[in-house]
């Protein structure tokens, strides 16, 4: 009785000092980190607004833009209809004028004027051809100046058409430079917007895994002290066929320790337990994904195996399993690259990284 006694007694005080090993101050960090990490995410979300708000107005200026430029160019339809008017009536003037000046030349220069006054049988015929010479003088006149003034006419349109549509098209290119610009930053924001919530689901993953292994703890050392665990002379077993594709310990590619073993095939293939003992943990974990964690005694003493990123487990929690029995089917959840088994060991209670008390498996297996 006494010795039961001190056996539970023992397990309280590796849970009481478990517990105490999160401190207040790792709490506060972490409300710390939370904290900073939503603030910048509220500055970030800030800064997408104004940047959003600032787009929104500049699509609704490039819109514009393209009305007036579409505006601009239905103006030059009807620009290039007057100025091929102007351009009829320039080219008739142009051959009127030109019968005109050619009759001059012909009569050495100017009209003989004189010769046909000379020429009136009456005076009254004498006034008649006098105001004849004179409207045709004037005639002559207006031709000239309705020509200058379609000719400058022509040119003011055409300068003026040109003008605003190369006007009109450096707008729009600076409005779609600018507003590529802005949806350039506003991805940037977002961006990094999206790291920041990952860095936040981290730090919250953290505080979980935390929870996590203190509740894990917590479960050992209840059944532990209920004294569930029987003790077996057996040695443990191989849990899963397959081929072992990372061993236990220091790994060469990235110098991280392994705490266990990886045994590689097919998912949905059988795992059983190493050994007899007991589940103090059926569960699905962010890291381990679905995990069934069991309590043995062997030869006196206290051993913990993990079996971790299983697709499903088919044991409870305080459920007693004998060496052999299916616990579960080889998966891929959790963090996991490809279907596989990791199987840890301890010698003693299961601890979270770093993972003080893992022993290399294969060395126990038979």
């Amino acid at each position: 009785m006494n010795r039961n006694y001190i056996h539970t007694a023992v397990a309280l005080v590796l849970v009481l000092s478990l517990i105490m090993g999160y401190s207040v101050h790792d709490v506060h960090a972490s409300d710390q980190q939370i904290s900073e990490n939503q603030q910048q995410q509220d500055g970030l979300i800030n800064q997408l607004k104004q940047t959003d708000r600032h787009v929104k107005k500049i699509k609704a200026d490039v819109t514009e833009k393209q009305e007036n430029l579409a505006e601009s160019r239905e103006k030059s339809k009807w620009m290039k209809v007057e100025i091929e008017r102007l351009n009829a009536q320039i080219d008739s003037r142009d051959k009127l004028l030109k019968k005109r000046f050619r009759a001059m030349y012909l009569n050495g220069g100017n009209m003989n004027y004189i010769d046909v006054l000379l020429g009136s049988e009456s005076f009254g015929d004498f006034i008649d051809r006098m105001f004849a010479l004179k409207t045709i003088s004037d005639n002559d006149q207006k031709l000239l100046t309705a020509q200058k003034q379609d000719q400058a006419n022509r040119a003011a349109q055409q300068e003026e058409l040109a003008k605003e549509q190369k006007q009109l098209e450096n707008g729009l290119t600076e409005l779609n430079d600018l507003k590529e610009e802005l949806l350039k930053k506003e991805a940037d924001q977002r961006n990094q917007l999206t790291l920041l919530k990952k860095e936040a689901s981290k730090i919250k993953e953290k505080e979980m895994e935390k929870d996590e292994e203190k509740d894990v703890s917590e479960a050992q050392t209840h059944a532990l002290a209920s004294e569930n665990v029987s003790d077996s002379d057996a040695a443990f077993i191989k849990p899963a066929q397959g081929y072992i594709s990372s061993g236990f310990g220091k790994r060469s590619f990235d110098n991280s320790f392994h705490p266990g073993i990886d045994i590689a095939n097919s998912e949905g293939t059988p795992v059983q337990a190493a050994a007899d003992g007991v589940v103090f943990r059926a569960y699905h974990s962010s890291s381990y994904g679905n995990a069934v964690m069991i309590s043995h005694k062997f030869k006196g003493k206290l051993f913990t195996t993990v079996y971790a990123h299983l697709s499903s487990y088919e044991v409870a929690t305080g459920e007693r399993v004998a060496k052999g029995q299916v616990i579960g089917k080889m998966g891929n959840t959790g963090e996991s690259f490809g279907s596989h088994l990791h199987f840890e060991l301890y010698e003693g209670q299961w601890n979270p990284p770093p993972h003080n008390g893992a022993i290399d498996p294969m060395k126990f297996i038979q």
